[in-house]
């Protein structure tokens, strides 16, 4: 869907991760849409995972436009769905199927399904789509949670054709490979019956240094892309109606909000106990001197990469039920889950006051990480999936 490297957001994280896991036991090849709003210059990456990928990109003009959103209304087409759509792009797809013998071709979640005619006419591999989320709960999420009934309208519009095109999409997979067991749970009730494998978002655990036991100031932290309507919406909410509930219980609190365009509301923000950064060289040195990870998300799906990070980094994560969803926690012991403003600040607090629980719950955190999302074992797993699917199309 996007150029994987490099891994700077949580779908560039889960593309990367899984391309380095099944490489020891497959050869792959990367052909990624390259939207402007994400642009990545493929010849200035260092590395090699571009040679070892074959790794090629095709521009392409993805931004939301006035006049584009106008003519969507007269159609009965998802228009999320129908800006990914490249003329560019689907000849360079037919030229590179038509020039080799592929066995599986994996589309990096829904934005790509539109492509799949095309692989039906230049190929016999199976064809399998990744779901990093179901796409239209988002939506209906979103819809549900706006104040404007303008808004309101719209986004339920933009939920049920995205709907009715995931699902048929769905239906025509070959296979379908969901990053979390709710996910797979919901597309089946939804009537969705190909062959699924859940593979979750792997990572190197060894990559991330054990952390110690913390100091005695306890500092949190938000980092995830600013450009992400759940991760806008998260934010609005904590800063609204959680920071002024903490600071009102430990007034010298530190919260630390890293991401990719922040918008300029946030990044003007007057809070003494807020650090705004849109923009940060290493996401692992950024996590590394700061306690607690929070997760206000309201609204998404799928799997939230960065608590996984969080987890491996050995971080305190507080999160909303929503946006620990798809990950195989214990509440209370490797995490500390509030759905409500008081809630969310309660576990925030508790947190502050006793760094020792800090540092357990991270500890516990990281356990589940390295014996549930390492990613050496993910990629085995989905290569025996991908060997069965290939042995069982005859």
């Amino acid at each position: 869907m996007r150029v994987p490297q490099p891994p700077a957001d949580g779908a560039t994280i889960a593309m990367y991760n899984l391309a380095l896991a099944l490489l020891p036991g497959a050869e792959v090849r990367v052909l990624a849409l390259n939207p402007d709003k994400h642009f990545v210059d493929v010849a200035a990456l260092k590395g090699d995972f571009v040679k070892r990928t074959a790794m090629e990109a095709v521009p392409h003009r993805l931004r939301v436009t006035a006049l584009g959103a106008l003519r969507n209304l007269f159609s009965n087409r998802s228009y999320n769905i129908q800006r990914f759509e490249s003329t560019v792009f689907e000849k360079k797809l037919t030229e590179i199927l038509k020039s080799g013998n592929y066995d599986i071709v994996q589309l990096e979640g829904l934005f790509l399904t539109p492509y799949l005619e095309a692989i039906r006419r230049s190929s016999d591999a199976r064809v399998v789509l990744r779901a990093h989320n179901v796409e239209h709960v988002i939506w209906q999420r979103l819809a549900s949670a706006s104040q404007n009934p303008l808004k309101r309208s719209y986004l339920k519009l933009l939920a049920s054709r995205m709907k009715k095109e995931e699902l048929a999409a769905c239906s025509a997979m070959d296979a379908i490979v969901p990053i979390t067991p709710v996910d797979r749970d919901l597309l089946v009730s939804l009537g969705c019956h190909v062959p699924m494998q859940v593979v979750p978002v792997g990572i190197d655990v060894t990559a991330y240094p054990e952390p110690g036991p913390p100091g005695k100031e306890i500092t949190l932290f938000h980092l995830g892309s600013m450009d992400w309507m759940p991760n806008i919406e998260g934010v609005d909410w904590f800063l609204d109606r959680v920071l002024p509930l903490l600071v009102e219980q430990v007034p010298g609190v530190r919260v630390f909000l890293a991401g990719k365009r922040m918008p300029d509301r946030i990044m003007r923000r007057a809070d003494k106990n807020l650090v705004v950064n849109e923009r940060i060289a290493d996401a692992r040195a950024f996590m590394q001197d700061k306690e607690v990870m929070i997760v206000p998300l309201l609204s998404g799906g799928g799997m939230r990469v960065k608590i996984i990070e969080g987890m491996a980094a050995g971080k305190a994560i507080v999160s909303t039920p929503v946006g620990a969803e798809g990950i195989n926690y214990e509440a209370g012991r490797n995490i500390l889950i509030g759905e409500s403003p008081e809630a969310f600040c309660h576990a925030l607090v508790q947190l502050c006051r006793t760094p020792a629980s800090c540092f357990h719950i991270g500890r516990e955190a990281r356990k589940l990480a390295e014996t549930v999302y390492d990613n050496k074992v993910l990629g085995r797993g989905l290569l025996a999936f991908y060997r069965k699917l290939i042995e069982n199309s005859g």
